[in-house]
């Protein structure tokens, strides 16, 4: 289970650094009736994660970084880095984690995507090529795999559940292809909630996330994240409740995105 403490911690980073699982499958779907989020270039979440007795055992950023025509595309660039920072860095692991995808602007799919990890001494790099109409998937390794219609990389997804409807109740899947294997969870919107993190106080929907494996694992670490209901959709806070320790991600600064 191998994408779970990677999702926690791409998201919630020190997950990220141990890693282990987020739910071995596949599938989506879209909420066509949903109002449309569309990426904001120039727009860097910065966040702050919190792990067991550390006060500040990591960060996190989101950010969009252009967008440009690549491979003949016009396409958003976006990038999710998690890294240790202070004396989990220094004493624990020393972790360093660059997740970038490229959007299709027209469908906010990815059709490409990338990696660069480092957990302590162990450095990985990998990238893959998306087909959504063809439903393959093109593998750094050589390796072409069949997917699920609309399957997304980490990053990619990360910015997809920024779209979703926030209708309490509505469920939604998601697959999500990693290191050539295909996962799928679902998250729900639950109740809104007003946050306040240093970045300021929001108006905020708690999404739920969960396996569809089954299993131990079915609840995802009991996984929040908190959407805020204006057009930004920014996660201003994700929490996470694994065996190892208590993980909370608060958005700490915002930068390039537009106010509202």
């Amino acid at each position: 289970m191998l994408m779970l403490k990677r999702t926690v911690t791409l998201i919630a980073i020190f997950a990220l650094a141990s890693a282990s699982v987020i739910a071995q499958h596949r599938s989506i779907t879209s909420d066509r009736n949903a109002a449309r989020f569309v990426p904001t270039v120039g727009e860097r979440l910065n966040y702050d994660v919190s792990w067991a007795d550390f006060i500040t055992a990591g960060e996190l950023t989101l950010e969009t970084k252009a967008r440009r025509s690549v491979d003949g595309i016009d396409a958003f660039h976006v990038s999710a880095q998690a890294q240790s920072v202070g004396l989990v860095s220094a004493v624990a692991l020393k972790v360093n984690d660059v997740y970038e995808s490229f959007l299709n602007a027209a469908t906010l799919m990815p059709f490409r995507a990338q990696k660069s990890t480092r957990h302590g001494k162990k450095q990985d790099q990998g990238s893959m090529r998306l087909d959504q109409q063809k439903r393959t998937a093109q593998l750094d390794d050589g390796r072409t795999i069949e997917i699920p219609a609309d399957t997304y990389d980490i990053a990619g997804l990360l910015f997809a559940i920024r779209g979703l409807d926030l209708t309490i109740g509505r469920a939604r899947e998601f697959n999500i292809l990693d290191e050539g294997k295909l996962y799928k969870i679902s998250v729900t919107p639950e109740a809104r909630e007003k946050i306040t993190t240093r970045a300021g106080t929001f108006e905020t929907v708690r999404i739920a996330t969960k396996s569809l494996s089954g299993g131990r694992d079915s609840n995802l670490y009991n996984l929040k994240m908190f959407l805020t209901t204006d057009a930004r959709r920014l996660p201003v806070m994700i929490t996470a409740e694994p065996s190892w320790g208590s993980v909370r991600v608060q958005l700490t600064s915002i930068a390039g995105a537009t106010q509202k």
